[in-house]
């Protein structure tokens, strides 16, 4: 079986990305059971861990685009078999996105109120939301550190270690929040600060591990004093490579949270929702995530090897098995609807009658992001080709997709299921264009050559 054959490429992707979609998978069902769980306390418990749970995404995509920036580097490296090179990234990325997570951290713990003001949220459910968020606001101050050691470990191809890992942080997060939310093992009942507590106490737990694994069983990544000592010409290269993925995926998060101040601006109800929408929305997207990773780790190892032609051909390969996927995913969110919608059994029936109209939805926006994080994030970051992917997140959310969704929430006051089919746009008007750059070249960079990527 030769690299160059799509078999060769599926059987990398299957061995790299099982264990990257096994634990997206349990990440996303972390938040889908945890989601589940407070719902059996009530609508505005429901809308108020909602609230959360966008800070916490927004803030945690934007530190994972600094460690996919990272990533991106990193996999080169190691694949050029430059150990010095990877440590010196490797501590770039980690004093950035700790940087990052430690000015997250201090907005939201000295701001609380602030956020659930933004989405119109009063009384009761300003209040919860306010109390959740201070609680989760030290979990983000800890995600810098946790996904520049997780994308450091899924460059070097070690996706097995990072998957024990989150079996273990997620386990333990689910089980400690059942027993905090409900009171049981001789605990006080503390409804959704029970959540919160259980989210940072498993993400304590990930930091530790991971450190653990670094010094036990990957000495290749222990830092020392010599690696932080960047020289201005370091710095700038890697600033070069790296900024352009981490505004595309701050704009991107920013897009994604405006919809949702748009859509908590809509009411309680449409907030619920959403809330369970996204949670599924999630868990469907697994695969992609997974299948995009290791599409990024195989191609970023083939480009820092200087096998350009091969990298073409996997890109073409990704390309293929991201539709097929997308469309099975698609078909199984289709299937499953009343079994899921049966699980929230404590939310209103306003609130299970708007997700059921939502479905179709969610299994179009499944098929498209499935294509589109797979060849923006596994193909053309991949080979620094961020600028571009940037420039099309400018022109598909910004200029396209945020402007008619808040039309047709605010303007005009179309249902939840059509607001989101506009928001569900932006990822169809991205396929073109990401499409034909993949058919191009211009994303074909080795980044350890003493040479700017293409833009």
């Amino acid at each position: 079986m030769t690299e160059d054959t799509y078999s060769f490429f599926l059987r990398r992707v299957w061995l790299l990305g099982l264990p990257l979609v096994l634990q997206s998978l349990f990440f996303s069902s972390g938040g889908f059971i945890d989601n589940l769980m407070v719902s059996q306390l009530g609508t505005q418990e429901v809308a108020a861990s909602s609230i959360g749970a966008r800070v916490f995404w927004l803030a945690g995509i934007f530190i994972w685009g600094m460690g996919t920036g990272m990533g991106v580097i990193l996999a080169q490296y190691w694949g050029a078999k430059d150990e010095v090179g990877l440590r010196r990234n490797f501590a770039l990325g980690a004093t950035f996105s700790t940087l990052a997570s430690m000015l997250i951290f201090l907005f939201v713990w000295f701001f609380p109120t602030a956020i659930p003001s933004l989405f119109k949220a009063t009384g009761e459910t300003a209040t919860l939301a306010a109390d959740y968020l201070q609680i989760i606001s030290v979990a983000l101050l800890l995600a810098g550190p946790t996904i520049s050691m997780d994308s450091a470990l899924r460059s070097l191809g070690k996706t097995k270690v990072t998957l024990y890992m989150s079996i273990v942080e997620i386990g333990f997060n689910i089980g400690l929040s059942f027993v905090l939310i409900f009171g049981h093992l001789g605990f006080p009942e503390m409804g959704l600060i029970g959540a919160g507590i259980g989210t940072l106490s498993a993400r304590i737990l990930r930091v530790v591990i991971s450190l653990i694994t670094i010094y036990v069983s990957t000495p290749v990544l222990i830092l020392t004093r010599k690696d932080f000592a960047f020289r201005s010409s370091t710095l700038s290269r890697y600033l070069n490579i790296t900024a352009p993925i981490i505004a595309g995926s701050l704009m991107w998060s920013g897009g994604i949270f405006t919809y949702q101040l748009i859509m908590g601006r809509m009411g309680e109800t449409e907030l619920a929702t959403m809330a369970i929408i996204s949670s599924l929305e999630a868990l469907s997207l697994c695969i992609a995530s997974g299948l995009s990773s290791a599409t990024a780790i195989v191609i970023g190892n083939a480009l820092g090897a200087n096998k350009l032609a091969i990298s073409e051909k996997y890109a073409r390969y990704a390309l293929k098995t991201a539709v097929i996927v997308g469309l099975v995913c698609a078909a199984i969110i289709l299937s499953v609807q009343s079994h899921v919608l049966s699980l929230y059994s404590e939310v209103s029936d306003d609130v299970l009658s708007l997700a059921a109209l939502c479905f179709p939805v969610l299994a179009l926006s499944a098929l498209v992001r499935n294509i589109n994080i797979t060849l923006i994030v596994g193909v053309l970051r991949a080979g620094g080709d961020a600028k571009f992917c940037m420039n099309m997140d400018v022109v598909c959310q910004w200029i396209w997709a945020v402007p008619m969704t808040a039309l047709a929430a605010m303007w005009f006051e179309l249902p939840l299921q059509y607001v989101f089919l506009m928001m569900t746009s932006e990822e169809i008007v991205k396929l073109y264009p990401a499409i034909k750059r993949v058919f191009g070249n211009k994303w074909v960079n080795n980044l350890t050559e003493e040479k700017p990527a293409s833009a």
